[in-house]
């Protein structure tokens, strides 16, 4: 093309760009209409696209609905092709309904599929996911009323603030990955831990399934310094991650810095149970009122033609208190074609695997809690602690008649942590198959030799 012909085109294409603009900006106009008219009275104040094209802007949209609450959109931009857009973005949202109120610095739909979305109604399913949406700057204050919004966040009777959000693949069935920052809550009901205050500075996780399910699941998730302090729970968590779904044949989990605060707990518990809670608190604290936990789980699973091996590590550890161990290792089928990872995922009742025997080692460590029993225990009998020890020794001997020697072996054991002569006890176990199970059930006194139960203390 010379250069007389291009400069011809390019003016052109200039001169005909307003009118397709405008066509556009026209139709961004009556869609926002169509969409919302139906709830209530719209004002659009302007709508226009960039001199260039590809992006269409509606300002200053305002909903009136029939009970009087009102939605404002500071600007409504549609960027890409108007049809299909790369991106749809809503600044300075500002909602008042029924004395609630929630306000937006930005929202950002990515790949939406179409210009006007209804939050009330998204089409997307797992198949056709929502690939992507980002908040910026969220307040919802429902402390005296209600937003008429099915949102995925919130709390009845209070208020939430979030920094951002990130979050990719979205249905109502599935979230492919998530990341916020900056997570406060407040509220007078939190369900079953009351009222109080929720704050979350860091999460994420990715491939969350089974949303619309009592089971859903995750494939790896991360939480950092989350701090719980309502009227039935007062806790921080440092750090919690866990990572793995079998399908690269290994799952872990590290949970860091768990703390319950028991002594505030005590005090905000019914009057009539402080007292035992109390004296659990000291077994557990000694007297500080600050249990503090970690745990970590390591697992994987070799495949082996149609069998695999299940390979579990457990370990929890209550500072000043205690440490209690598991480690198995489990040869099982899996059901004839099943991919462990789905297998695994999907399973309800873990009593349902067909393992083939296996083997299983329980650990616990006094690191200050058992010997702090006794003397509890001996001032609610009204006894000394070597007369209740000695009714205890007694007991574990007379178990030992009823139950056999390993039930014994395992009670004397405790006896002897609470009475400051060992510190660790081991329970190993051979495992039958489960297919024996039935048979084993009905003999539950003969299960410690079956298992081949072995007890080592020290």
């Amino acid at each position: 093309m010379s250069r007389l012909n291009f400069v011809a085109a390019a003016a052109l294409g200039v001169a005909l760009m307003p009118g397709l603009a405008q066509a556009d900006a026209e139709q961004l106009e009556q869609d926002l209409r169509t969409q919302l008219s139906s709830q209530g009275e719209l004002k659009v104040a302007k709508v226009s696209d960039s001199f260039l094209g590809g992006t269409t802007t509606a300002e200053q949209v305002r909903l009136v609905d029939e009970e009087g609450g009102t939605t404002t959109i500071g600007k409504y931009i549609v960027k890409g092709d108007y049809e299909d857009p790369d991106e749809v973005i809503l600044e300075g949202v500002n909602m008042v309904q029924d004395q609630a109120t929630l306000t937006m610095e930005r929202m950002t739909f990515t790949s939406p599929g179409q210009a006007v979305l209804d939050l009330e109604d998204l089409p997307y399913t797992a198949e056709n996911p929502l690939k992507g949406v980002s908040l910026k700057g969220l307040v919802l204050d429902q402390s005296q009323g209600a937003v008429d919004l099915d949102l995925p966040f919130g709390v009845a009777g209070g208020r939430i603030e979030l920094d951002e959000l990130n979050a990719s693949d979205l249905s109502e069935q599935a979230i492919g990955s998530l990341t916020l920052s900056n997570l406060s809550a407040t509220s007078d009901d939190f369900g079953d831990i009351g009222a109080g205050t929720i704050m979350l500075p860091s999460l994420s996780f990715s491939g969350l399934t089974g949303i619309d399910t009592d089971k859903p699941t995750v494939d790896s998730l991360e939480l950092k310094d989350l701090d719980i302090a309502t009227d039935k729970l007062v806790m921080t968590l440092g750090h919690l991650v866990s990572e793995g779904d079998l399908a690269d044949g290994k799952f872990s989990g590290n949970m860091e810095a768990l703390s319950l605060n028991l002594g505030k707990m005590i005090e905000l518990a019914p009057v009539d149970e402080r007292t035992n809670l109390r004296m659990l608190s000291n077994v557990l604290t000694g007297g500080s009122g600050q249990l503090d936990l970690d745990a970590k789980m390591d697992g994987s699973w070799r495949a082996q033609g149609a069998n695999g091996q299940l390979d579990s590590q457990f370990e929890m550890t209550a500072t000043d208190a205690l440490r209690f161990g598991l480690d198995a290792g489990i040869p099982l089928t899996l059901p004839k074609g099943a991919e462990p990872a789905e297998y695994f995922a999907s399973l309800e009742d873990w009593t349902e695997l067909d393992t083939q025997g296996g083997d299983m080692t329980l650990t616990l460590s006094n690191l200050g809690a058992f010997e702090r029993i006794a003397p509890v225990a001996a001032t609610l009998m009204g006894v000394s602690e070597n007369e209740w020890l000695e009714q205890i020794r007694t007991q574990a001997k007379g178990m030992s008649t009823m139950m056999g020697p390993e039930i014994g072996a395992v009670l004397s054991g405790l006896v002897q942590m609470m009475d400051g002569k060992a510190k660790d006890m081991t329970v190993s176990l051979a495992l039958p198959p489960s297919a024996e199970a039935p048979k084993l059930a009905q003999d539950p006194l003969g299960l410690p030799a079956a298992m081949q139960m072995q007890v080592n203390v020290k």
